[in-house]
């Protein structure tokens, strides 16, 4: 419903980019659906609260399910982005595209679970709450498997951003029969290197746990996801300019 709205008030270009996959398609019912599903298993995970202090544990939970709804809408736009731009729906996209559903729904528990470890961690810390941290450690999360959940998360993380990548690397396969211009050419090769640089970091945050390469590979592995904030405004500049200068070229071009 929101997928089919929004393609209704997209019109028939978006950013440059002609669109061609303006019709809804059965493949993005079904992943809407499963994007539905997703959301469903994190709202249910959480039990209905019967006392004040169940109530207040229900509260704790806000905070990792926002992150973890805010995470799942980001790929779920880049899914709506594919799709409307390429409007490919042969078997190699719909393999690819089920090994992105797949992640996503087997990711959603362990999402979740870690988001509230690392929020607990943090309100722990901030209030120098010993106990909490003495049960985090203890009873949720036994201090010598904690890297390992950092592998499991970076693992899969890492996975679901390579889904996307070879979306967009298979639609820059089928350039000639799509009829890409220059710079939906730039474009697609764009988004390839976003997700690719989008998985680097989860691969690198299960290097640093696996491995053991601190003193604290769990808190380490974690801190390693807030160089995003970084990398990703960077590179956003540098191919802006780069996108910029390559449209001045073809305006030129088609001048001259």
């Amino acid at each position: 419903m929101v997928r089919k709205k929004l393609k209704n008030q997209q019109g028939n270009s978006l950013n440059g980019f002609q669109l061609r996959g303006t019709d809804n398609t059965r493949i993005e019912a079904l992943s809407d659906g499963v994007f539905a599903i997703a959301i469903a298993l994190l709202v249910i995970s959480s039990s209905i609260p019967e006392t004040f202090e169940q109530l207040l544990i229900f509260v704790e939970d806000v905070v990792p399910f926002a992150i973890c709804i805010t995470l799942l809408i980001v790929i779920w736009y880049q899914h709506y982005i594919f799709f409307i731009r390429y409007g490919l729906k042969d078997a190699t996209t719909v393999a690819l595209n089920t090994m992105l559903l797949l992640l996503i729904l087997f990711y959603v528990y362990p999402l979740k679970f870690l988001f509230k470890i690392l929020y607990k961690l943090a309100t722990s810390l901030i209030t120098n709450d010993k106990e909490a941290l003495k049960i985090l450690f203890t009873e949720t999360m036994p201090a010598e498997d904690s890297p390992q959940i950092m592998v499991i998360y970076g693992i899969g993380a890492a996975l679901i951003f390579i889904s996307l990548a070879l979306l967009y690397a298979y639609a820059y396969r089928k350039r000639k029969a799509l009829a890409l211009s220059t710079l939906e050419k730039f474009d697609t090769l764009t988004s390839i290197k976003i997700n690719v640089l989008m998985a680097a970091v989860p691969i690198c945050s299960v290097l640093i746990a696996h491995f053991e390469l601190t003193r604290n590979p769990f808190s380490a592995a974690g801190m390693f996801y807030m160089i995003y904030p970084i990398i990703m405004p960077a590179y956003g500049i540098i191919n802006g300019r780069a996108r910029k200068k390559l449209i001045s070229t073809l305006n030129n071009d088609i001048v001259s």
